[in-house]
């Protein structure tokens, strides 16, 4: 056996003698800490390309305009001018019975632009649409035309009563051109 342990030390000298002609032991091109590195490496790079892909995303829609959507008044038709019926000026007592009050009102009435039959109807029944007003504004009193609220009210009322009595049209506003009430 002896034979066998040279022989085997033989070989052993003869693989150190070939390492040191190469220029030191043999080592692994992919060890342990060569591997978690290049997973650093991968795991940075990743996360470089997930970042500035985000970052283009978000200053591209940083970067534009806001998108203003338009609202249902700006796609609301505007209104058509209309034609005014002038009317003389009313003084009116209210039906106050305490404590007297004078109400000094100018009325337009408004009308659809061109109707020139309703321009005609209102000139014939001008009598009538102001004994219309003077029941109106009469049958009222200082309470019931005090606020803006309540003059708003009264102008429905007039327009309503004016257009249930005409044939050829119909009045669209009422505008209180003057108002003092004392």
């Amino acid at each position: 056996m002896a034979d066998n342990e040279e022989t085997i030390e033989d070989i052993e000298e003869t693989a150190e003698e070939e390492e040191a002609l190469e220029g030191g032991p043999k080592k692994k091109l992919l060890g342990p800490a060569m591997v978690k590195t290049l997973l650093y490496v991968a795991a940075a790079l990743v996360l470089i390309i997930v970042s500035g892909t985000i970052a283009y995303i978000v200053a591209k829609k940083v970067g534009r305009a806001p998108v203003v959507e338009k609202t249902a008044e700006e796609y609301r038709e505007k209104p058509k001018p209309l034609s005014y019926f002038e009317m003389k000026p009313f003084s009116i007592n209210t039906s106050d019975v305490d404590e007297p009050h004078f109400v000094k009102i100018t009325i337009n009435l408004g009308y659809e632009f061109g109707k020139t039959d309703l321009q005609t109807e209102l000139n014939a029944r001008r009598a009538q649409l102001r004994d219309i007003i003077i029941s109106i504004i009469g049958s009222k009193k200082y309470s019931d035309l005090n606020t803006q609220d309540k003059r708003e009210k009264l102008k429905e009322e007039i327009k309503n009563k004016i257009n249930d009595v005409l044939r050829n049209g119909k009045i669209k506003a009422v505008f209180i051109v003057e108002f003092v009430l004392t």
